[in-house]
């Protein structure tokens, strides 16, 4: 063999180490970046204010009239709560940042929840605001959600993972 042909191998098998590692790193910062925003997921759920927005939002009737909503400042304070953190995490979801499944799981009722009993103040208030981005990420998280749920919300966690091992 010659130098220049051993070279040239050496410099071709240097070349593709790079580009393996740096595949391997990027793959590896995006589960790292998944990881972090998921943990602060649960932080943003994990709060006193996030709880109670939870259960005032959650008491309401299903498709609630928007003067109930509108007309009383616990319930639009708690909707204003928990549509902030829906809108943050249907554009995190969006951008691929978090997955679906993994939103669904951890708050997808939550999310569809809330979505059915506030829909009609949401409808209202974008006519009154003449806009059509109030709560538009929180609506587009929950539609995905019901067009792509998690298996276990069909069946269940308890049943669509009951063979999962560590």
């Amino acid at each position: 063999m010659q130098i220049a042909t051993v070279a040239n191998l050496v410099s071709a098998i240097t070349v593709l180490t790079a580009v393996t590692l740096g595949s391997l790193q990027i793959r590896q910062m995006s589960k790292t970046r998944a990881l972090f925003t998921s943990t602060e997921l649960v932080h943003a759920m994990l709060t006193p204010d996030f709880a109670r927005s939870v259960r005032v939002v959650l008491a309401l009737p299903d498709h609630a009239d928007p003067a109930l909503v509108g007309n009383n400042p616990d319930n639009l304070a708690a909707v204003l709560q928990l549509s902030h953190v829906f809108e943050s995490i249907g554009v995190l979801v969006y951008y691929r940042i978090l997955p679906l499944h993994l939103v669904d799981d951890l708050m997808g009722g939550y999310i569809r929840q809330a979505w059915r009993k506030v829909r009609p103040h949401v409808e209202v208030k974008r006519r009154e605001l003449d806009t059509v981005s109030y709560a538009e990420w929180m609506q587009w998280l929950a539609e995905r959600m019901d067009e792509h749920p998690s298996p276990g919300k069909t069946l269940g966690a308890h049943v669509a993972h009951r063979k999962w091992r560590p």
